[in-house]
């Protein structure tokens, strides 16, 4: 008999049981409410009752009751539960009460913000019989990474700024709202910085139609072109973006920085603060910022078509970079990665620093790990994630630029693809449950 595994999420699927924290009008206690869904059409014939139950110290068990059979909803909401951690045990039951599967995770509820976990219901053993239940939310990837089912979440807005595409997206979570900083591809490949926003990170929204940051003026370095890179609010509430540019895309690119005090109007500083040479890094972006213990690491990738790699530079004041002299740090060596690798993505973890990051072709993603953010082991399971693995093969065509997104309860990538038959970058995200 095997697991049952079941998605804890806001939105349901075509598989059985889902689980959200719902921010409402917050009381004084700023109190939320949980609810499962169950789709009946799929739901094991042998399971009726389902069964939540809600604890956590100093507070008051909350339970609530489903009967497949009898009641007009397959909703099951828990009301008034306080915002904090809570233990949440799940059974499902047959028609004698008889226990045939369970699980338990901890939730936490925030005011103001949906969280999601993962839960897996384990068989019993209970009855006669078994059970094999084929649990289906988006595409089943390895690891566990389950593309999103409505991908994707953002695409163009069919206007001058982003006619061919949207791409690239960093994300900055500030003030429990979520901003996306992506490029807007125009015709003969220029390129201008947009915004949006968003509650949950998947709903998302444009306040503001034109772009937040433009090319230069004519003879400026950034003529052509900007792209949004690495992305952040740094210790002081200033916003920073290291955005590549160029004048021509032919040429040398090079990274710039602007800054902003509201994450919507930036400004640019009038030279780059890296710049592409020759070689390996004739052309440079950069694509993720870590702060650790008061050094700037500046990931990018250096490009000399058809070959990519990827280089760090260090700072002490996010302004005045160093490349560091062991670079490349990551270049092709694992036959996926082809003519090289390229858009790193960094997280800090407890034990170090995990990167993903994307190869040549646009057909897969890989993992590497750091202790010190300079020297990296790649993955034997590379690549985690393909093209191939695009829920509804919204991307099969290709997939690009991720970026990692750490929440309290899953871990997401957000990435760009494009279908079949088609130069239109639309962006989407794939995600895995804790903290990964």
């Amino acid at each position: 008999m095997k697991n049952l595994s079941l998605l804890v999420v806001l939105l349901f699927s075509l598989l059985s049981l889902s689980c959200t924290t719902e921010i409402t009008n917050p009381t004084n206690n700023e109190s939320g409410k949980l609810i499962l869904k169950i789709d009946k059409q799929n739901a094991p014939a042998s399971v009726v009752f389902v069964k939540a139950y809600l604890t956590r110290e100093n507070h008051e068990p909350i339970i609530g009751s489903l009967n497949l059979l009898s009641d007009s909803t397959a909703e099951l909401l828990l009301d008034e539960v306080d915002a904090g951690i809570w233990h949440l045990k799940v059974d499902a039951e047959n028609d004698s009460s008889l226990l045939l599967y369970t699980g338990e995770t901890d939730v936490e509820v925030f005011a103001g913000f949906t969280s999601q976990v993962y839960l897996t219901l384990q068989p019993t053993g209970a009855g006669t019989g078994s059970i094999y239940i084929h649990v289906t939310w988006g595409v089943p990837v390895n690891n566990n990474w389950i593309d999103y089912q409505y991908n994707p979440l953002l695409s163009s807005s069919n206007q001058f700024f982003d006619e061919f595409g949207v791409a690239q997206p960093q994300i900055v979570i500030s003030d429990g709202i979520y901003r996306m900083y992506y490029v807007g591809v125009a015709a003969a490949a220029s390129k201008y910085v947009l915004y949006a926003e968003s509650n949950d990170g998947l709903n998302w929204y444009k306040p503001i139609s034109n772009p937040i940051l433009y090319p230069g003026n004519y003879g400026t370095w950034d003529s052509w072109a900007v792209h949004p890179g690495a992305v952040f609010k740094d210790d002081d509430g200033i916003y920073k973006m290291y955005y590549c540019g160029f004048a021509d895309q032919y040429s040398q690119w090079h990274i710039g920085l602007a800054t902003s005090s509201d994450g919507i109007n930036w400004e640019k500083r009038s030279q780059p603060i890296l710049n592409g040479t020759s070689g390996w890094e004739y052309q440079i972006g950069a694509s993720s910022i870590i702060k650790k213990d008061g050094v700037y690491y500046l990931y990018y990738y250096g490009r000399s078509l058809p070959n990519y790699s990827i280089a760090v530079a260090t700072s002490s004041d996010g302004i005045n970079f160093t490349k560091h002299t062991s670079n490349p740090i990551l270049t092709n060596q694992q036959t996926w990665e082809l003519n090289g690798v390229l858009y790193p993505s960094v997280i800090s973890q407890t034990n170090g620093l995990k990167m993903v990051y994307m190869n040549s072709n646009g057909s897969g993603f890989g993992i590497a790990t750091s202790s010190d953010g300079l020297n990296w082991i790649k993955s034997n399971n590379n690549p985690f994630f393909t093209n191939q693995n695009t829920a509804n093969s919204w991307a099969v065509e290709k997939i690009a630029y991720p970026f990692w997104l750490k929440l309290p309860n899953e871990t997401r990538i957000y990435y760009s693809g494009i279908s079949n038959y088609s130069d239109d970058l639309k962006i989407g995200m794939v995600r895995k449950s804790g903290n990964y």
